[in-house]
């Protein structure tokens, strides 16, 4: 970890300087869409400042630790959270923004708490970035199937209970069509689960599949698939769960759960007359709906224009950006009800529910330890033949278990 001093705040003159902000993308934002929702706003908010994007997605060259090894100066660096808090240290970049934050006045408590509260817990007090960018679960349904098969539309505030049984009657079969009510992603569902139960425990760093909350975890994904019309279409897509092609593309699922933003900010039009509701929630979590699944950008302690680079980040997280981002279909960081209310309003879709997307409290974020995919894994490998009955419960979370904690033994030598 860098112990590098801050700089000093530079002069009105001196922060006017023309000066090129290098800035990298961990998921690979495309140049397009880079551009469009970032770099087109920030050289119009500051006209002296460049804009240089590295997308890891251009080459070998083009990654991360490669960079580093260069010697290649990043300002701003963004990525998600399931990964964000590993790389950094991995790669001796994190840097703590406190001093800075608190120079340039930024209101922490303006953020939606849970975002804040998983920087400074997976920071180990440190706060090595800030939200720019997060997402909520929501579900999405298609009204054109649910007018077919005369079923009343999903409403905000429901429970799984009841969402379960509304998707039921949605599973039939017409006109030579295999019709599933419910599809929920499952790799969304898992890592924003509302019990904040983390992959792997940051204490033990063992995988958590003997907690019992795994079962009501697993849930969305496989209690829909225990209807025999679920089984009919797992077995006519050649053994793939449904997801989001049958819900968008071939119109076969009424409902699938995914990012609340997923098809507001979608390039291309919905076919079909759809609308957005509530993640339903578990009785014993009343009003509490998944959690957020946040980007957070960093200043790498090597980056030579710390000053200037949070600037730019303070403008990124400023209500004037976040209103902008808002009515664009990005879901805001901060906890604003104005900004919230805007979500989507310059969208195709500002005629849907997408308050929706904010009716639930979020959950607290799980704590994030670099072994996240190492067990992952092992529980996705089980999903399938624990959706056909091949396997039960028990047995398959047993197995995980013992898969992932060997694969986190194996990744840490």
């Amino acid at each position: 970890m860098s112990s590098e001093p801050q700089s000093k705040a530079p002069s009105a003159a001196a922060s006017s300087q023309p000066v090129e902000l290098t800035v990298y993308s961990a998921g690979g934002t495309g140049r397009e869409e880079f551009e469009r929702n970032f770099a087109s706003y920030i050289t119009k908010k500051f006209p002296h400042i460049t804009i240089k994007y590295i997308n890891p997605r251009d080459g070998d060259g083009s990654k991360f630790e490669n960079l580093i090894v260069a010697g290649t100066n990043i300002d701003l660096y963004y990525e998600s959270i399931g990964t964000f808090f590993s790389t950094l240290p991995r790669n001796n970049a994190a840097f703590d923004l406190s001093d800075l934050i608190k120079s340039h006045n930024v209101d922490l408590s303006a953020f939606e708490p849970t975002l804040i509260d998983a920087l400074k817990e997976n920071g180990k007090g440190q706060i090595w970035g800030l939200p720019v960018t997060t997402n909520g679960m929501s579900l999405y349904y298609n009204k054109d199937i649910f007018d077919k098969f005369n079923v009343p539309y999903l409403k905000d505030g429901m429970t799984w209970e009841e969402l379960y049984d509304t998707a039921g009657k949605l599973n039939r079969s017409d006109g030579g069509k295999q019709y599933v009510g419910l599809s929920i992603s499952p790799s969304h569902s898992m890592r924003m689960n509302p019990f904040s139960v983390p992959f792997v425990d940051p204490k033990t760093l063992k995988s958590t599949f003997d907690n019992e909350q795994w079962r009501e975890i697993l849930s969305p994904i496989l209690t829909p698939a225990a209807d025999s019309s679920y089984q009919a279409k797992i077995s006519e897509l050649k053994g793939k769960l449904p997801y989001s092609g049958e819900w968008l593309k071939s119109q076969e699922v009424a409902i699938f759960g995914v990012f609340s933003d997923w098809q507001v900010v979608g390039a291309d039009p919905v076919p079909f007359n759809w609308d957005l509701a509530a993640y339903p929630t578990y009785k014993e979590r009343p009003g509490v709906g998944s959690q957020q699944y946040p980007v957070y950008w960093a200043i790498p302690s090597f980056s030579q224009h710390k000053e200037q680079a949070f600037e730019v980040l303070k403008y990124l997280v400023s209500e004037e950006y976040q209103m902008e981002l808002s009515k664009r279909g990005g879901m805001t960081v901060l906890k604003n009800p104005e900004i919230q209310k805007a979500f989507g309003q310059n969208s195709r879709y500002k005629d849907k529910n997408l308050a929706s997307a904010y009716y639930n409290k979020f959950a607290p974020i799980s704590p994030k330890t670099e072994f996240e995919k190492n067990a992952e894994n092992a529980i996705t490998a089980k999903l399938l033949d624990l959706a056909m009955g091949k396997v039960d419960l028990n047995t398959a979370l047993r197995a995980a278990k013992e898969e992932a904690d060997k694969s986190i033994e194996s990744a840490k030598r």
